[in-house]
C-alpha cells in the first residue's frame, strides 16, 4: 500500500505513483469494475470541454452516494464519499488513467468529503511551508516544480492537490512524480522531485499563474479578486452544494493566506532563476 492526500489506500490496481509515507487520515480504497458503469439518463450536472467544445474532458452526473466521473477516454469512475472509495471503469484504460484517477478522481471525493481540492502543483518551501501554484494547462506549474525540486525543494502535487481547513490551512501531498512531456507529445514521469518525500505542510502562500512573458511578474491579489481568478482551479463534483463548499473552502483559504498572481517567462533558461526569485517573492508576502 501507498498512500495519497494523507490517506493510506487500499488497491488492487498496480499504481506508480503512491507515495511511501502512512497515510494519517484514515484510509481510502480504489477498486475496479470489469465492466463499464452505468451513465445516468439525466443530464451532467458538470461538463468541461476544450477550447473549441470538439472534446469532453469531463462530465460529472448525480448519482445516489456519491457521483460519476467520465473521462474520455481513460475511463469512469464512480466516487463514494461515504465509504472512501472509488471504482474504476478500467476497460477503456489509457496511459492518462492513473494521474486522472489520482488527481482528478480522488481530489473529487475529498472536496465531496469537506476538503479544498485544487488543479495545481505545489512545493515544499522550507521550514514546513506550502507554496501553491494554480493556473490553467500550458502555464507552468508542472516546469515550475520541476524546477524548484532541481533547485532542492521537495514536490508536494504536480496536478492534484488537497488542503484541510480545519485549522490553519495544510496542503497534503499527491501522487508522487512530475509528468514531463518532450518536444514530441511523449509523456514521461519524472520522479526526481526534491530531496525525500515531503509530508504534509502549512500552506505559506497561493500564486495564480498568467500568461507567460517576457519577465518575471508579481502582483498581490485583493481576496474578492482572487476569488474570480481561482474559479477554474477548483476541483468539486459540480451542481450547487458542490460549488457551494468548494467556493466557501476557497473563500477561508484567502481568509489566511495572501494570493498572488504571477507570470514567468516564456523563456525556459530563464525559468528556474525566475521560480525561485517567485519563490522568495511569495513567502515575504506571507
Amino acid at each position: 500500500m501507498g498512500s495519497l492526500y494523507g490517506y493510506e489506500i487500499e488497491t488492487d490496481l498496480q499504481l506508480e505513483r503512491l507515495n511511501e509515507a502512512p497515510g494519517e487520515r484514515g484510509t481510502l480504497a480504489l477498486a475496479t469494475s470489469s465492466s463499464p458503469l452505468p451513465i445516468p439518463d439525466e443530464d451532467p450536472v458538470a461538463t468541461l470541454e476544450t477550447e473549441d467544445g470538439a472534446v469532453v474532458v469531463y462530465s460529472s452526473y448525480e448519482v445516489e452516494g456519491g457521483c460519476l466521473l467520465t473521462m474520455p477516454p481513460s475511463g469512469s469512475f464512480l466516487i463514494e464519499p461515504g465509504p472512501g472509495r472509488v471504482t474504476a471503469d478500467t476497460t477503456e484504460r489509457d496511459e492518462l488513467f492513473e494521474h486522472r484517477l489520482e488527481s482528478a478522481a480522488v481530489c473529487t471525493l475529498l472536496a465531496m468529503r469537506g476538503d479544498l481540492a485544487l488543479h495545481a502543483a505545489a512545493i515544499e518551501a522550507g521550514d514546513g511551508r506550502a507554496v501553491v501554484f494554480c493556473g490553467p494547462s500550458h502555464r507552468g506549474k508542472s516546469t515550475i516544480a520541476r524546477a524548484l525540486a532541481a533547485g532542492g525543494h521537495r514536490v508536494l502535487a504536480e496536478d492534484g492537490l488537497v488542503v484541510t481547513l480545519d485549522g490553519p490551512p495544510v496542503a497534503y501531498p499527491g501522487a508522487r512524480g512530475i509528468r514531463v512531456r518532450d518536444e514530441h507529445g511523449k509523456v514521461t514521469l519524472d520522479t526526481e522531485t526534491g530531496p525525500g518525500e515531503p509530508g504534509h505542510c502549512d500552506v505559506a502562500a497561493v500564486i495564480l499563474l498568467g500568461e507567460r512573458g517576457e519577465d518575471l511578474a508579481i502582483e498581490r491579489l485583493e481576496p474578492a479578486e482572487a476569488m474570480a481568478s481561482f474559479t477554474s482551479s477548483l476541483i468539486h463534483p459540480g451542481g450547487r452544494p458542490g460549488i457551494a463548499v468548494a467556493f466557501a473552502n476557497l473563500a477561508r483559504l484567502f481568509h489566511s493566506v495572501p494570493p498572488v498572481s504571477a507570470s514567468v517567462p516564456d523563456d525556459l533558461d530563464a525559468l528556474p532563476r525566475a521560480a525561485g526569485e517567485l519563490l522568495d517573492a511569495a513567502l515575504v508576502a506571507h
